[in-house]
């Protein structure tokens, strides 16, 4: 197993690097540390076909992802949109609720003290909280890039390999040291 401790353009040139030198094809796997649906976009399924990648989210994932993501498709010449693009929708989505909740959105800490008490929920991502420390838990997902023969239509790029629940995607709170957890 090869880790790309790396991210963008550094990736996609050492996938694409890998994939010219035979590197998959030799029997080893690589594993993207760091890399969005958009990078696999660009490489092409025949450069980065065998690539290990978690994700938070994926756009073929259910049918509320298919929903957003035909939406956002559309508003953007076809392409799809990336776990950040899907978790800033539902970023903004607690924040509403939690300004909804108190009917003031001018005491950010009051906002941010509702946030994190209410449990976050919505058509992406589903139930999940966010900790005392501010970080948002969730499943995350194990996915194996595709080979060309296995895609079944643009952007289909993923075949999931594993789920890792919420309680085990991320560091325990104990262990990360953040003052806003005291």
């Amino acid at each position: 197993m090869i880790g790309l401790a790396n991210a963008g353009s550094d990736t996609i040139n050492a996938v694409k690097q890998a994939s010219e030198f035979g590197i998959v094809k030799g029997g080893q796997k690589l594993a993207g540390l760091l890399i969005f649906i958009s990078d696999i976009h660009a490489l092409g399924l025949r450069a980065a076909n065998g690539l290990l990648l978690t994700e938070a989210w994926y756009w073929d994932a259910n049918e509320n992802n298919r929903a957003f993501a035909k939406e956002f498709g559309a508003a953007n010449n076809g392409n799809m949109p990336t776990m950040v693009q899907a978790g800033v929708y539902s970023a903004v989505t607690h924040y509403l609720k939690a300004v909804h909740e108190l009917k003031n959105a001018s005491d950010g800490a009051a906002v941010v003290a509702k946030m994190k008490s209410m449990p976050t929920d919505d058509k992406l991502f589903g139930k999940g909280a966010i900790r005392p420390d501010g970080r948002k838990i969730h499943d995350m997902y194990l996915f194996e890039v595709k080979t060309a023969e296995e895609s079944h239509a643009p952007w289909d790029y993923y075949k999931l390999r594993a789920t890792i629940p919420a309680a085990a995607a991320f560091r325990p709170i104990q262990l990360g040291e953040c003052p806003l957890a005291k």
